[in-house]
């Protein structure tokens, strides 16, 4: 995690000395600004060069016993914006018992300049860096500048409280050994990308083989021999494709989401374990909403949505899971809420449109959760990560897409911060803190009225 902390230069200023604390405690990258519009201009612009995941700029703002979070800058009439959370930052401060300000008018002199210097080259060069402007009040103002250097360190150490996420979009070889042998392999790049988790597309075994084409009701005959080879393809947890995953886990120290086609004593089941770093499964999921209506007839459905909780080594987060049909039932996502999730993940094996990225959006948003979900590279890719954090501390609106991939075979890492997250759920209004579940009875009722009655829906277990 790449954090540049940058401060007027000066003698006398406030900014400057926090700077001088903050380095006699920490080996972070100090930047000391120029008094100047210009110098100051291209000295934040050159380190930005270095792709910091976050810069955070301090200032001295006179008259004033306050801490101002700046959420924007102003230059000829153009407003920048921030997409840095102050959340955390300020529920640190307050807790240190500062009054904090958020604000949305930098000024119009030296620290202004440079925030939006900072702004207008992250826009121009596409960065994903996170910038920050803080305003603090002149040292005279401040009664002890080491218990703010101290709470601002506090707080950085809350930017590295990360969850980072392998999403690998795949295409499947052409048998089951060729699928574990590639996945093996894209799960030890992901290890070397720095990723906590490995998640696969849905049915990784067989590559999301399918029984056949098309709808179930333009089936014409089946041949029992077609059923019970493309049967022998499941496996259990004690077969070697599973094992190798269990032992590459503890080897590598990293967890693994795979998926797979289960065998039963009845129809298979379509399943994902997580096996967390020290080759343990944490959780089994076997899909609740199977397609009905296509080949997924011929899978026995999941009983129960599942949580755990994963031990990543620099945290624990509560994961849930979800597989491909299950997005488009909103009571999956809200179940896994219910029950802790943080993150979901979700294993799929379909064309992800428009309007099904817009949903995973929304189930997002309305659960305050993460949502990451791996799709084949052959089935259209468009994998896809989205945030619970919609907003930031003034209301304004953030943009919770972290990732939309193509359609082309690719890892990619996808990184949450578990304290942003965990103090934007403690206080925004959606999730389960408004719910009114008495009203909610007719959910859990097993009848069905027209327009939506299917005679080849299964409403039970079987």
């Amino acid at each position: 995690m790449k954090i540049l902390i940058a401060g007027f230069d000066g003698d006398d200023n406030s900014a400057k000395i926090l700077l001088d604390n903050i380095k006699q405690k920490s080996n972070k990258d100090i930047l000391y600004l120029e008094n100047d519009f210009e110098k100051s201009s291209e000295q934040i612009q050159q380190k930005l060069q270095k792709n910091y995941d976050y810069v955070l700029i301090f200032g001295q703002k006179p008259n004033t016993n306050n801490i101002y979070l700046e959420n924007s800058a102003t230059l000829k009439e153009k407003t920048l914006v921030t997409d840095f959370y102050y959340g955390v930052l300020k529920e640190k401060l307050e807790n240190s018992t500062y009054k904090v300000v958020s604000s949305c008018d930098a000024g119009n002199y030296l620290c202004n300049n440079v925030f939006f210097s900072a702004l207008i080259y992250k826009q121009e060069k596409n960065l994903k860096t996170k910038i920050a402007f803080i305003h603090i009040p002149t040292i005279e103002n401040i009664n002890d500048i080491k218990k703010l250097s101290n709470t601002i360190l506090d707080y950085i150490k809350t930017l590295t409280d990360i969850f980072s996420i392998a999403l690998l979009q795949l295409n499947p070889t052409d048998s089951m050994k060729g699928n574990m042998i590639k996945g093996i392999e894209y799960c030890k790049k992901a290890k070397e990308m720095g990723a906590d988790i490995a998640v696969f597309p849905e049915m990784w075994n067989n590559g999301y083989e399918m029984l056949f084409e098309g709808d179930l009701k333009d089936q014409k005959n089946i041949s029992k021999e077609k059923i019970k080879k493309w049967n022998n393809k499941a496996i259990t947890n004690n077969d070697d494709f599973i094992k190798n995953y269990i032992n590459l886990a503890k080897q590598i120290n990293m967890a693994i989401a795979i998926t797979y086609l289960e065998k039963t004593k009845d129809k298979p089941k379509n399943t994902v374990i997580i096996i967390d770093k020290n080759g343990n499964i944490v959780l089994k999921y076997s899909k609740v909403h199977t397609v009905d209506f296509k080949m997924e007839a011929y899978i026995k459905p999941g009983t129960e949505f599942k949580t755990c909780e994963l031990d990543y080594g620099n945290g624990k987060v509560k994961l849930g899971t979800m597989i491909c049909f299950d997005r488009d039932f909103p009571e999956s996502a809200r179940i896994l809420m219910l029950q802790g999730s943080e993150i979901i993940l979700v294993a799929n094996a379909c064309y992800m449109s428009k309007i099904r990225l817009e949903q995973l959006k929304v189930r997002a948003y309305e659960n305050m959760l993460g949502i990451v979900t791996v799709n084949y590279a052959n089935h259209g890719g468009k994998s896809s990560a989205y945030s619970p954090i919609v907003r930031n501390i003034n209301k304004h609106d953030l943009d919770n897409e972290l990732l939309v991939m193509n359609d082309k075979e690719d890892i990619k890492i996808v990184q949450f911060n578990m304290s942003e997250i965990r103090e934007y759920r403690s206080r925004e209004t959606l999730a389960d803190a408004y719910r009114k579940p008495y009203a909610y009875r007719k959910l859990i009722e097993n009848t069905v009225q027209n327009p939506f009655i299917r005679k080849d829906a299964r409403r039970n277990k079987t």
